[in-house]
This record gives C-alpha cells, structure tokens and sequence, in this order.
C-alpha cells in the first residue's frame, strides 16, 4: 500500500487546497538550510523561491556604506524570493540568509510563476504574505530609527522566537551586531542588560530566551504591531 504524502508545516503550503497542493508536490524539492547560507543576494536575479518548513531566515538590506542590516524575518510563515510574484525578471531587493538551520523546499521561480497564473488559492496566499512582509520591513525600518536599542533587540529577539520550535536560537554577539546594524561592543553592553533581567541567556553561540514575560517587558510597540498584523493579513 502506498504511504501518504508528508504533511506540510510551511503556512503557504498546507493552507492550500488538495488540488492545488498535488500539482505543486513534483516541483518542491527538500532543501536543507545551513546557518549564514544565502539564498538571494542584492540585485541578484531570484532563480528559485523557498518554503521553510523549519528554520528562519532574516532580510537584510544594503546600506552600501556601513553594511547589511535586517530589516524582516521569514519563518514557515512564508517563503523566501516575494519580488518573484511581482516581476517575470524577478530581483532580489534584499539579501535572504539563513539565521537558523531548518528544512523546506525549493521550486523554480518560473514554476512558480506559472503555478500562482493558474492556482488562485497559492496567489491569494503569497500576495498576503507580501503585504505582511512589507508591514514588517516599514516597521523594522521605524522600530530602528526612533527606539533604543534593547526594545530593538528584544523585539528581534521575540521575532525569531515567534518562528523558531525551540528557546535556545544559534547567535553570537558578532552576528547580532550584523543583524541589528550597531557595533559589537554596543550589543555587550545591551546583551549583558538583558541578561541581568534574567529574561536572555547568552553562551557559547547560543541565546536562550529564559522569561518570555520579562523580555515582552523589555520591547517596543513595534512588536505587537507587527504580531498584529500577521494575524490579521495572515489569519
């Protein structure tokens, strides 16, 4: 007797009707996500889209000058390459790296233009995500602007465990500096702030959120508004 087809964990992909989901199954391929892997860099053209199943990845932006700084973040909730929907000659307006290990799949870009042409339940679900995914970046943008940095890392921080399965995430204090756009001994400073909470612990390249509570205590609005909107573009 044949074995059924795994479930998906990915939102996008098993919110889908069945029919939709068995002519899209041959063109997802299992992908495994390595940590700091790029998927899409600037500028670059998108061959392929991603689904995680597992894992997340953070958009960054290019200041040119001073470096990449994130400004989102996509878990299962989503897939990465969001200008593919957009533009037949899709680029990358964003570097997509991986920030922590997981699974998913992977389908051609052109596939996947030609499937969201034909199946209005996948186009009406990415296009969500694309008008979640530009709440989130307009947010990050102001959030690190206007407020200090613990209510931006603890807002980042409650992000990432929003999509992770685990409290425990694989960071250092060089790669949050990367992250949040700030020299690495201003991110010390606030890690070791946090810390003395008794919401974070930081050790050996891992950050263990330890009180959920304390660090919702520590953030901005900016988290909420955007834990808002998911639910209300997403469901």
């Amino acid at each position: 007797m044949a074995s059924n087809p795994p479930a998906f964990r990915n939102e996008i992909l098993s919110g889908l009707p069945l029919d939709e989901l068995d002519r899209l199954r041959p063109n997802l391929h299992p992908v495994t996500f390595v940590l700091h892997q790029i998927l899409h860099e600037v500028g670059s053209p998108i061959d392929d889209v991603y689904f995680p199943e597992s894992g997340l990845m953070s958009l960054t932006a290019d200041t040119r000058d001073s470096g990449f700084v994130e400004v989102g973040v996509i878990g299962r909730e989503g897939f990465a390459g969001t200008s593919v929907p957009l533009n037949a000659k899709a680029t990358a307006v964003h570097r997509a790296l991986v920030q922590i290990p997981g699974i998913g799949y992977r389908m051609r870009a052109s596939v996947f233009q030609d499937a969201l042409a034909v199946m209005p339940s996948l186009r009406d679900r990415c296009l969500r995500i694309i008008q979640f995914v530009m709440v989130q970046t307009s947010q990050s943008a102001a959030c690190n602007a206007r407020h200090e940095m613990p209510q931006r890392l603890a807002r980042w921080l409650l992000m990432c465990l929003d999509r992770n399965d685990a409290p425990t995430l694989p960071m250092t204090q060089e790669f949050l500096s990367y992250m949040l756009g700030v020299r690495r001994a201003g991110v010390s400073v606030v890690v070791n702030a946090l810390q003395s909470t008794g919401a974070i612990r930081l050790s050996r390249g891992h950050l263990t959120v330890l009180d959920r509570a304390l660090l919702e205590k520590e953030t901005c609005s900016c988290y909420q508004f955007i834990k808002e909107a998911r639910i209300n573009i997403l469901g």
